[in-house]
């Protein structure tokens, strides 16, 4: 067993995270800066620590460079980081630079314990696996903006994937409801990737009439077809060097999935009326909001190319499984809309917010861009409160109608993946949760007796939904 090195500024938390250790019959160190953790490593030798936790923000270097340096030595050890800023950036590039994980403060103990025991009693992969391109080449890159807004346990799971896929050149299939932001993860996973200096191109598959769709992803010859006066590239030679993201793949027809599959296979296209293929360097990143499974076992998508498009499966969250999102993006949509539309920033009030919370959202984070923009529209001053929301919520009177008007809200709207009753189950059990906790000072023990239920069911339950302890 090796030990756990605990980086961290503050004694407290790293006094906390000593005796997380010390439940997982792991030994450990500690180093209040960077230049103190590296003396350490140097002075216990390589393959002493099989962990370090290391936090973000240091004096002096920071916990980023750190990670770099650790992460490029021989027999690196996993790297966890540890922040209070669960922003995009710093999921993606701390993953980007060979973390094993991140974790956000406030610290859920229990899944520290957990990555404790499984990180600190297996064997390193070696660095080269981990940690992708070599540090050295990323540090000169600029920073790259926060395209996706949250911080929910769902959302940093999301940033993770991105900063562990945008490294590589797999090909990627987004899965997901209408609305959960798709485009901007692809988009992400773009600009954090050796091609962010490449094309970034789009093509909706369902937008496209069918009969263009071969020219438009191909592109064609001149005289090639009635229309055809001029030579044009496709979409594939557009993104060469780049990006391409392919939106809505399950309207592709079924007769033109063939030739996408040698095109994904070979890396070149025909033209349509060509006579030589042309080579291409693309990336793809494909999205749906459809069943994918279902299309294949009815015919309707080819098999062989959907394993091609889903090497790495992505889900992205509906917005009702991202706790406490709601209101984040709230904030974010009316200082930027207000902005926009009004010519200053506007703030949310209090009251605005158990509004927002209530409502089950089954367009997802564009319904509730939709909503704030119409708000700010005929907001008569800089505070968006509860009363400017009145009526522009979809349900109409059913909004006041509590239980009964939720579920009439659920039955109305589009079906979300695993179906309306879970959804029902998950906006009743999220908020239900959350009040317990809250009057038991965030003591799990103690809410799950004041609910009737068993401690270990009730955290069960509050993971499944997302949700992360106090």
């Amino acid at each position: 067993m090796k030990k756990v090195l605990i980086v961290d500024d503050e004694p407290s938390v790293r006094f906390v995270l000593a005796r997380t250790c010390e439940r997982a019959g792991v030994s450990w160190g500690e180093a209040g800066s960077a230049e103190e953790a590296r003396r350490e490593l140097a002075r216990a030798g390589r393959g002493a620590y099989g962990l370090v936790l290391l936090d973000v923000r240091l004096p002096g270097d920071d916990g980023m460079k750190l990670l770099s340096e650790i992460a490029a030595g021989a027999d690196a050890p996993f790297v966890v980081m540890m922040t209070a800023e669960d922003t995009m950036r710093a999921a993606v590039e701390a993953m980007k630079r060979g973390a094993a994980d991140y974790v956000g403060k406030p610290f859920d103990l229990d899944r520290v314990e957990r990555i404790v025991r499984d990180l600190a009693l297996g064997p390193p992969e070696a660095p080269e696996e981990r940690a992708g391109a070599e540090p050295e080449a990323r540090r000169g890159r600029e920073a790259v903006p926060d395209l996706l807004i949250g911080r929910s346990p769902a959302m940093v799971e999301v940033y993770k994937e991105i900063g562990r896929v945008a490294r590589t050149e797999m090909t990627v299939l987004l899965t997901g409801e209408s609305g959960t932001g798709k485009e901007l993860v692809a988009r992400a996973i773009h600009a954090n990737s050796e091609r962010a200096r490449g094309p970034f191109v789009t093509v909706n598959m369902a937008a496209v009439p069918r009969d263009l769709i071969e020219s438009e992803l191909y592109g064609h010859e001149k005289g090639s077809f009635t229309g055809a006066v001029e030579r044009r590239p496709g979409k594939f030679e557009l993104a060469d060097g780049g990006t391409l993201f392919l939106d809505e793949i399950g309207e592709m027809p079924v007769e033109l999935q063939a030739k996408l599959l040698r095109v994904l296979q070979e890396r070149e296209v025909d033209r349509v009326g060509g006579t030589r293929p042309l080579a291409v360097d693309v990336r793809i990143v494909a999205a749906t909001n459809a069943d994918l499974h279902r299309a294949v076992e009815e015919g309707r998508f080819r098999r062989d190319l959907y394993y091609r498009l889903a090497v790495v499966p992505l889900r992205l969250p509906p917005l009702r499984e991202r706790e406490g999102d709601v209101v984040v993006l709230a904030r974010h949509f009316a200082a930027k809309f207000g902005e926009q539309l009004r010519g200053r920033s506007v703030s949310l009030a209090r009251d605005a917010e158990p509004l927002l919370r209530a409502h089950a959202w089954p367009g997802n984070v564009r319904e509730l861009q939709n909503v704030l923009q119409r708000a700010l529209l005929k907001l008569p001053g800089a505070r968006l409160a509860a009363r400017d929301l009145a009526g522009l919520l979809p349900g109409g009177a059913a909004q006041d109608r509590g239980l009964e008007g939720l579920v009439e809200r659920i039955l109305d709207g589009p079906a979300p993946e695993g179906g309306r009753h879970d959804q029902a189950v998950a906006s009743v059990e999220r908020p239900l949760f959350s009040a317990a906790l809250a009057r038991t000072g965030g003591n799990q023990l103690r809410a799950a007796e004041l609910l009737g239920m068993n401690r270990n069911t009730l955290r069960e339950r509050m993971r499944a939904l997302g949700m992360k302890p106090r």
